[in-house]
């Protein structure tokens, strides 16, 4: 069962006037929310799925991912027999002229996309048929993919056979994934040949804006909204170190900035960073296309950085906290990217855990779903567990589950009460009831700090007295009466 998570509806859409036959290739996180929603609007979908587990878990009534709704559409349209699954390409094509690949991009070392699953799927769909194809790219790729995909298709293409390449990209969220598919902010078509771009522009209800562009267009599209999202979190985790300095709340800060209708308040948050599949390999991918065709991307770059830095801050402060981290007993809440999935892939969560182990810490790990491979700490199954004996706890993930916690029950488990909300979940009043010594990100408390009320003293004077053309020493203008240093504020 799925913690903890809000009420998802699916209903029943509406159906396409001209339901396609349609091939989708690969039942990932992408494919397999593409092939059921597509399935449930009326088409006829066979999904493409080369992992022999994975495909006797469908063909069971099973899905491999965690996404609210999903299992409904799938089963529902299974039931109708609009949906289907097979691991043979032939079986999966059937009628399909319009095929949908959705294969992993996965980023090298060096950030680069390797392409190689989108090229071998494509070059399986255009061998299997000698009709003519419209390929859809729902993956992530770089501008420039789809010339490749032409081109690669066209060697492996029967004579006369004509593949046209699409650029779709997917604006889902996991978590949101059936919401976003039927409820999306804007659908994104790229095409060469437009009569391909129109076809699958017509899958999907109307109703949403749809962005029509070239290819390399569509395809720089998903790139560049994740990384102004990427950007727009290290903003915020920015702005809240600088809050954290000046003693005051990051909370309302960015409340106030993300009211402006100009701006928004989603992912203006402060917290570890951002994660997951999406933005990261996006921004890196970004970063490497602009390197390859000699285009520097300051902010892009700046915004991974920060990302770095928003997750060692958080250690560091617990660090501070505690007099040091070597033999300190750790348990961390939460290991999934952000609640309500079971995906870790560049997660804030498990770079907190590897970065506290690294630094001489005893951690126990505990979230309601997520169980990732080769994590340095052992993981326990209750969040209590994580509490006995701990010197402080660091909540990592935003599952609501935590928020619930009887801070009570956890105080009278640990052995020091230290509590470092990385994710502003917890009530933070009822926490300090009961004992804590509560941190959080971009959280500051109101002191007269020197270096905060020195300078304004500094410019305030500076603009008064430099009118007079007196002479400056130690960044004061001389003059008499005046103290050299003026001390600060008490």
């Amino acid at each position: 069962m799925i913690p903890s998570l809000p009420p998802t509806s699916v209903p029943r859409h509406g159906r396409v006037d001209q339901p396609t036959d349609l091939c989708v290739v690969g039942a990932g996180y992408v494919g397999l929310t593409a092939a059921a929603c597509f399935a449930d609007l009326g088409h006829r979908v066979r999904c493409l799925e080369a992992n022999p587990a994975r495909l006797d878990l469908l063909r069971e009534g099973g899905i491999p991912i965690v996404e609210p709704g999903l299992d409904e559409l799938v089963a529902h349209s299974v039931e109708a027999g609009r949906l289907s699954f097979t691991g043979d390409v032939r079986e999966a094509m059937g009628e399909a002229s319009i095929i949908f690949l959705c294969v992993g991009t996965p980023p090298r070392p060096d950030g680069t996309p390797d392409l190689g699953q989108l090229e071998r799927a494509a070059r399986d769909v255009v061998t299997a048929t000698e009709r003519d194809l419209v390929l859809v790219t729902k993956s992530t790729v770089p501008p420039g993919t789809g010339e490749a995909l032409e081109i690669l298709c066209a060697e492996a293409a029967a004579p006369g056979q004509r593949v046209s390449v699409v650029s779709n990209p997917e604006f889902l969220r996991e978590s949101r994934a059936v919401e976003d598919f039927f409820h999306p902010d804007r659908i994104v078509v790229g095409a060469e040949d437009p009569e391909a771009g129109r076809r699958v522009a017509a899958l999907y209800e109307p109703g949403p804006a749809v962005v029509l562009s070239d290819r390399r267009g569509a395809e720089l599209v998903k790139y560049a909204s994740n990384a102004f999202l990427a950007v727009k979190i290290s903003f915020a985790n920015e702005i809240a170190g600088l809050c954290e300095r000046l003693g005051t709340d990051a909370g309302p800060v960015l409340r106030g900035v993300g009211l402006d209708g100009r701006i928004g308040t989603q992912f203006l948050n402060q917290g570890p960073g951002y994660g997951g599949s999406c933005l990261p390999k996006d921004l890196a991918g970004l970063l490497a296309v602009g390197e390859a065709v000699g285009y520097a991307a300051p902010l892009a770059a700046a915004a991974e950085e920060t990302n770095a830095r928003a997750r060692r801050a958080v250690v560091e402060k617990l660090e501070t906290a505690l007099g040091g981290l070597a033999g300190a007993r750790v348990g961390v809440l939460g290991l999934s990217f952000k609640p309500g999935t079971d995906d870790t892939r560049d997660s804030p969560a498990v770079d907190l855990v590897r970065l506290l182990v690294e630094r001489g810490a005893e951690v126990r790990v505990q979230d309601p779903l997520a169980a990732p491979l080769a994590l340095p700490a052992p993981r326990v199954d209750k969040p209590l567990d994580v509490a006995v004996d701990a010197d402080a706890l660091v909540v990592a993930t935003a599952w609501t589950d935590y928020a619930a916690l009887d801070p009570g029950a956890v105080g009278a488990a640990m052995a020091r009460r230290i509590v470092l909300d990385a994710v502003n979940v917890l009530p933070t009043e009822r926490w300090r009831d009961a004992g804590f010594v509560v941190y959080g990100v971009g959280r500051g408390a109101a002191t007269s700090f020197h270096p905060v009320v020195w300078a304004p003293i500094e410019w305030a004077l500076r603009s008064r007295l430099e009118p007079a053309g007196l002479p400056e020493r130690d960044g004061l203008p001389e003059r008499d009466g005046l103290p050299e240093r003026i001390p600060a504020l008490a």
